[in-house]
């Protein structure tokens, strides 16, 4: 067989090439041995490996944010630090808030218990809030015959009798509700933007490995011309950032 004639062609894509172009010890070798007439392309790829990949590090700052920036090394620390402590004060805040809730709400039962006479704490929420807005459960129930509402009235029984000292502590059980229910709304807040936190982590995360770790494709075919293979080959070689 004669020499082989290989033509090199080119393609970059992404950004500017500057320099020399070297592949990485891992790259795959292949020789003009490896080629012969009507045999499929070869290829060989190679990869930049001293970099985490774009979905490893997705995943790492999925479980925790700001995790993928910090195995991108130091450059990327700065931003890793920040995602992990958003992620942090988040939480924080959610225990924070649902321990508020749960006192705000213990102390609105222990002025019910006192001064209205009725133990809340394994009542259902619409009695909890018949007990704030009416001042006896008489008064409730008769304000729902009224209204025709007779869905929402409440079974008499002893244990759903109350009737408050004064309207003042009334309203004070009910300030203390209304807080409650205000610490219980802003946990979901919260929740949403530790979704939000990982996601713009991973994105970013996985961007930054993409451009930082090119990746290196060689394929290597016979030229076929006028219903023959021809003596020669051609080299294709992509790098992709």
């Amino acid at each position: 067989m004669g020499i082989w004639r290989l033509r090199v062609m080119i393609a970059v894509t992404g950004a500017l090439i500057t320099g020399a172009l070297a592949l990485p010890a891992q790259a795959q070798v292949i020789t003009a041995q490896d080629m012969a007439p009507g045999i499929a392309p070869i290829q060989a790829q190679a990869q930049g490996l001293d970099n985490p990949s774009p979905r490893q590090v997705f995943l790492r700052s999925l479980v925790v944010p700001g995790w993928g920036h910090l195995s991108l090394g130091d450059a990327h620390a700065s931003r890793g630090r920040t995602h992990m402590i958003t992620d942090v004060g988040l939480v924080l805040a959610m225990v924070i808030g649902e321990q508020r809730q749960a006192r705000l709400l213990d102390d609105g039962f222990a002025v019910a218990e006192t001064y209205a006479g009725i133990y809340l704490t394994d009542k259902s929420r619409s009695l909890q809030l018949a007990v704030s807005d009416y001042d006896s459960f008489q008064e409730y129930n008769e304000t729902m015959l009224r209204l025709r509402n007779w869905n929402r009235l409440i079974v008499d029984t002893p244990e759903n009798h109350w009737t408050w000292a004064s309207s003042e502590r009334r309203v004070e059980y009910q300030e203390l509700r209304e807080q409650a229910d205000q610490a219980g709304r802003a946990m979901p807040i919260a929740i949403s933007l530790m979704v939000a936190n990982r996601v713009v982590s991973a994105l970013s995360a996985a961007r930054l490995a993409r451009e930082a770790s090119p990746s290196v494709s060689l394929s290597l075919s016979p030229v076929y011309m006028q219903g023959a293979f021809q003596e020669g080959g051609q080299v294709r070689a992509t790098v992709r950032f």
